[in-house]
């Protein structure tokens, strides 16, 4: 029950939750209560009932730990068909799965070494900037832009003893982490409980799959902006690979 969160994706929770109530999400910011008390006299000159009503407003106080374990709730209740949990039966193969359907299962995690975010930023900006052909204030400012988002994509592996000969990647949103990204190197290694939708399965062919592209799932850079760049890699950063067959996850929640 009190499960500690490292990472929990409340926006696309409540949107599966919503589907699996069958009714439409409502965000819901504040709320009006009604309180009444019933007063009953017994005097002599009159008698009869009194109510005094208090109207109490306040705002909703998210809890993720609740929202998570309604959400496991449903899906053993409402999602028999789209859901596997590998936790309670280990017979799940992961090949057979569809995609799409949510998964649960423990394993490990880690983040690759080569994933800095702040340092890649800092130390690299310049060098990104000055490859780019910048033609105008306009298109330096859209490039300034993003650098300056507010979330940025955290690539990390799984490691499950039901995935066989797979290891499972994901590109987590730094927004939803539920601490800093230096301190999940504390839990790297440690066992888990992940919650993810099964997105593809990749095997690896002649060379090794790209599990994370640094110009478009780092630096967000579209197509065309990446076409100005002389190499698809900047030396010194290089895109994240996979040697072995994967299974990419759309991580919906990592808790102990």
């Amino acid at each position: 029950m009190f499960k500690n969160l490292i990472y929990f994706d409340s926006q696309k929770v409540a949107g599966y939750s919503a589907l699996l109530k069958g009714e439409r999400q409502v965000d819901i910011r504040k709320f009006r209560k009604n309180t009444s008390k019933s007063v009953r006299g017994g005097l002599t000159i009159a008698s009869g009932n009194y109510d005094n009503v208090d109207e109490v407003e306040g705002e909703i106080v998210d809890n993720p730990i609740l929202d998570c374990n309604e959400f496991e709730e449903l899906l053993e209740k409402n999602s028999k068909d789209n859901y596997f949990d590998m936790i309670k039966n280990q017979e799940f193969d992961i090949e057979t799965v569809p995609k799409t359907a949510i998964i649960r299962f423990e394993g490990v995690f880690n983040i690759p070494e080569q994933f800095d975010m702040m340092d890649l930023i800092n130390d690299f900006r310049p060098m990104l900037t000055a490859q780019m052909d910048l033609e105008n204030e306009g298109e330096e400012e859209i490039f300034n832009k993003i650098f300056g988002k507010e979330s940025t994509k955290i690539p990390m592996f799984f490691d499950c003893d039901s995935f066989d000969s797979r290891i499972g990647f994901s590109k987590l949103n730094s927004n939803n982490l539920k601490y800093q990204l230096a301190e999940l190197e504390d839990f790297e290694d440690e066992e888990v409980t992940i919650i993810a939708k099964v997105l593809t399965r990749k095997e690896v062919k002649n060379t090794p799959i790209i599990v994370f592209d640094v110009m478009k799932d780092l630096f967000s850079l579209n197509r065309a902006m990446r076409r100005q760049m002389e190499d698809q890699e900047i030396e010194g950063i290089e895109n994240i690979k996979s040697e072995e067959d994967v299974v990419t996850l759309e991580v919906l929640a990592i808790y102990q």
